[in-house]
């Protein structure tokens, strides 16, 4: 499990690489700037990947020493967190985004070990194994990448990461109850069928996923109206 551990570690490097590039990249005009993310200027979504990767370091921990720790305190907590860190200088939030990562990136070097078989449980209450917390890292470092509305594509990701998240996403929609029924066409992957199946929603990869993970049907082709997706979890 070691070497699919450190692939998704070079992974996680990639994109917090290509995430960090782009704040600096960015003025201290553009942290009042929208997102995608509604009701989230740019410093908020930027200290909430910070606080992300404080929250998920304390997951990795709790999988190194099986002393239980939750990722927030809690959700008042998490809010005022996210708040203080959009309130500081820009400069000093793109500080905080590198920094936070660097230290969730040193801890996660543990889970190519005994860890990465560790059980943690999420703030959704989820129950994952240690090596799991990479994946979401990465989940979040992609996506809010993307938020940003900076220039990175959700399509400029990695090909393998986007066909999984994408079938990970219609599999969570499946599950529920009220799913519709509607079959995942992207492009140049297998389609991905919702609900048993049903009328064709195409796209590229990203753009399914945008939709499924925001609620945005830009460049989608279908011949049906478009349900809302579920709340990404």
């Amino acid at each position: 499990m070691s070497d699919r551990v450190e692939q998704k570690l070079a992974h996680l490097d990639q994109e917090t690489d290509r995430l960090l590039r782009t704040c600096r990249g960015l003025a201290a005009a553009d942290a009042h700037r929208d997102t995608l993310c509604e009701g989230w200027d740019a410093a908020h979504l930027l200290s909430h990947v910070a606080r992300n990767a404080e929250a998920l370091s304390n997951l990795v921990l709790w999988a190194q020493d099986g002393v239980e720790r939750e990722a927030y305190t809690s959700p008042e907590q998490r809010e005022a967190d996210i708040e203080a860190g959009a309130a500081l200088p820009w400069d000093r939030i793109v500080e905080d985004v590198e920094v936070t990562a660097a230290r969730f990136r040193e801890l996660a070097q543990s889970l190519t070990g005994p860890a990465g078989d560790a059980e943690v449980r999420t703030r959704t209450g989820n129950v994952v194994r240690g090596h799991q917390v990479i994946s979401m890292r990465i989940n979040e470092v992609v996506l809010h990448h993307v938020d940003l509305a900076a220039g990175h594509d959700v399509d400029d990701s990695d090909p393998g990461w986007l066909g999984r998240t994408l079938r990970q996403g219609a599999q969570r929609w499946d599950a529920l109850p009220d799913a519709p029924s509607l079959t995942l066409v992207p492009e140049g992957l297998d389609p991905v069928p919702i609900g048993g199946g049903g009328p064709v929603v195409a796209g590229t990869p990203g753009e399914l996923l945008l939709w499924l993970a925001r609620g945005r049907d830009t460049g989608l082709r279908t011949e049906v109206e478009l349900p809302t997706p579920p709340p990404w979890a």
